[in-house]
């Protein structure tokens, strides 16, 4: 086979420092409070703004511009947020009041939204160029440079406030933000986004409502009063009129019809708030335990934490690039639950060595956790919205955040004691449990990362794909948008459509046709196959509007074939065969969803009329993953030749050389 360039490096040192951003100003602040406070003769709950404005623009902000990344390419949003960043910087660093410094910090949160987006879309890019469909190097560097930033962040910024006050922290974003505008400008590729699909407009509208929702959201959850409830009305409003209009448009800021129906995706969403709300909550609430109830010094409670960290960045680079998610994430939620236990059984008078210990264990689940929510975002969004869904990780890691702190808040009413912390642990105890309810119950993750059930090769060796007709046709089955979204095994949805999408530019580059098939049916009923089953079937009226369009990265291309069915297969009730042999096609590719209904049926169709049949194992999926064996192993064989996406082409292009 041809071997692929790998992966660009040039890439990394760009991607790695935009992607920093967020975070070490995330971290540095905490040391700059007081100082700060001291400065403008404002108080804590003044203060607080600092960190509250920079959360509620990153979180707003990260799934925005992330949608712009998918749409524009990375290139112009990282520079611009690069841009922003050094106004931003140097408006923190001349401020003269504790408003100016707040909006600088605002804007900071906007600015640093660029990097992690820009740098995901980047790894998936470089992905489909080289063929790597887990480069879990890369996301495994970038997990741990993250996390590397949250052990340097505090220090970083003391030993900045001590050579040049509190506003270096502000200052020092400078010399970054020119850093990445030379990198960025010298090494970052001008890659197209996917764009819009002709006359549709930036959904503007859908950015308002999603902005405000979570603003008035967030800020309840800042300070959940009784007085306050008025602005969970108002966030359940903005998300009930988000709903709406992003169902009729054709292309929203937000596609509920995707986003909705990836269950998996939303799962490790959730993990990811629960994993925040479990970390922030022990990094603030133990260490003001430490302080206050336990009797030692901030720098002494600094090095307790210490071994946590560096627990966590060892595991995240041990484990890494093991691509496998759900034993990681099963293990680190059993030791969270173990370790949340343990503060049960504190005291004032705990020996270091357990504190210490009990940090070390936590270090496990930093470490698992958040990177293998960060590799599955990856493998389960699509290919298209990857920006928009690497922002709303970071979103829902903010809202765990803020959960965080409204819980240190209620535990410790009467202070840091040790009552308090007992509280704390029983709290979290519930959190870690429900985080490993979650991780079991879901058993999509049994699939995304395993090598069993990839296309390995091994498993290619023994494949039989030999031949391509000079009349060879491309038949896509049922990559609409109200099927992506379904939790598909071995691939997920995005998976099988980023293939696809690599074969049918494939095939187009050579003049061969591309025949891409939609299931619908009639709200009634009325044209659903009137035979007797087991199962129930499905009526068409419990489809929601636009279920039948077709993927917007496959759509665009007017020389293609769209035929529309209303059954399994894509041969009865239709003109496809017409369509074929009119093109004088000999043989077909098969690709699409799911693996044991509509390729199948259309697999079978096909061999009874006369084509010779490819298969392209790596580019279809099923709702059983057994049921997508038995079709692959036991039928296919039968049927036609096997093959994975890399072979397919590369024998396609050997044909047409």
């Amino acid at each position: 086979m041809t071997v692929r360039p790998g992966f660009d490096r040039r890439l990394i040192a760009p991607m790695i420092l935009g992607s920093l951003l967020n975070p070490v100003n995330s971290s540095m602040i905490a040391v700059a409070l007081v100082p700060i406070g001291l400065a403008f003769g404002a108080p804590p709950g003044e203060t607080a703004w600092l960190i509250s404005g920079l959360y509620l623009a990153t979180s707003v902000g990260q799934p925005v511009v992330g949608r712009l990344v998918d749409m524009y390419g990375p290139r112009r949003l990282y520079l611009a947020g690069a841009a922003l960043v050094g106004v931003a910087g140097t408006l923190g660093a001349l401020a003269p009041s504790l408003g100016s410094l707040i909006t600088a910090r605002v804007l900071l949160g906007f600015g640093t939204c660029a990097g992690y987006p820009a740098a995901m879309f980047l790894i998936r890019a470089e992905a489909k160029r080289t063929g790597q469909d887990s480069p879990a190097g890369i996301l495994t560097v970038l997990a741990v440079a993250t996390q590397t930033t949250a052990v340097v962040g505090p220090t970083l910024g003391g030993l900045l406030i001590g050579y040049g006050g509190w506003r270096t922290i502000f200052g020092v974003n400078i010399p970054l933000a020119l850093a990445c505008l030379v990198l960025g400008a010298r090494r970052l590729p001008s890659t197209p986004g996917a764009g819009r699909p002709a006359g549709a407009r930036l959904d503007l509208g859908g950015i308002a409502l999603f902005a405000g929702m979570l603003t008035t959201l967030l800020l309840f959850l800042m300070d959940p009063q009784p007085g306050r409830w008025w602005l969970v009305l108002l966030a359940v409003a903005a998300g009930a009129g988000l709903g709406v209009l992003e169902l009729r448009l054709a292309d929203p800021f937000l596609d509920l019809r995707v986003f909705g129906g990836n269950v998996p995706l939303l799962l490790t969403y959730a993990r990811s708030m629960l994993t925040a709300v479990v970390s922030y909550s022990f990094l603030y609430g133990f260490t003001q335990w430490l302080e206050a109830g336990r009797g030692l010094s901030a720098a002494h409670a600094g090095l307790i934490l210490l071994p946590m960290f560096l627990t966590a960045i060892a595991v995240s680079s041990s484990t890494g690039r093991r691509p496998e998610i759900r034993g990681k994430l099963l293990v680190g939620s059993a030791v969270q639950v173990v370790a949340c236990g343990t503060l049960l059984a504190l005291h004032p008078g705990s020996a270091i060595w357990l504190l210490a210990g009990l940090t070390l264990l936590l270090g496990v689940p930093q470490g698992l956790n958040n990177l293998a929510n960060q590799n599955a975002v990856y493998h389960q969004a699509d290919p298209a919205r990857i920006g928009a869904a690497a922002g709303l990780l970071r979103t829902f890691l903010y809202l765990g955040a803020i959960v965080s702190s409204v819980a240190d808040g209620a535990v410790f009413k009467r202070g840091a004691d040790t009552p308090g912390l007992h509280r704390l642990g029983v709290f979290l105890l519930v959190v870690s449990a429900l985080l490993l309810a979650v991780t079991l119950a879901d058993r999509s993750l049994r699939a995304v990362g395993r090598p069993a059930n990839r296309e390995t090769p091994e498993r290619r060796k023994t494949m039989a794909l030999s031949t391509l007709d000079d009349r060879t046709a491309l038949v896509v089955i049922d990559l609409q948008k109200g099927v992506l979204g379904a939790p598909t095994v071995p691939y997920p949805g995005a998976e099988v459509l980023g293939r696809t999408v690599e074969l049918a530019d494939a095939f187009r580059g050579h003049g061969l046709p591309v025949v891409l098939v939609r299931v619908t049916a009639a709200a009634d009923g009325a044209d659903a196959t009137p035979g007797r089953t087991e199962g129930a079937s499905r009526s068409g009226s419990t489809r929601p509007a636009g279920w039948d369009v077709l993927a917007d990265e496959l759509a665009g291309h007017p020389e293609d074939i769209v035929v529309t069915k209303r059954t399994w297969g894509a041969f009865f009730g239709t003109d496809l065969d017409l369509h074929l042999r009119r093109r004088g096609v000999t043989q077909i590719v098969l690709a699409g969803v799911a693996t044991s209904i509509g390729v199948e049926s259309t697999a079978r169709a096909a061999h009874e009329h006369g084509y010779h049949v490819t298969l392209a194992t790596d580019a279809m999926s099923d709702l059983d993953l057994d049921t997508h064996r038995n079709s692959v192993e036991k039928i296919f064989p039968r049927l036609g030749e096997t093959g994975s996406t890399a072979d397919i082409i590369e024998l396609l292009d050997k044909t047409h050389a």
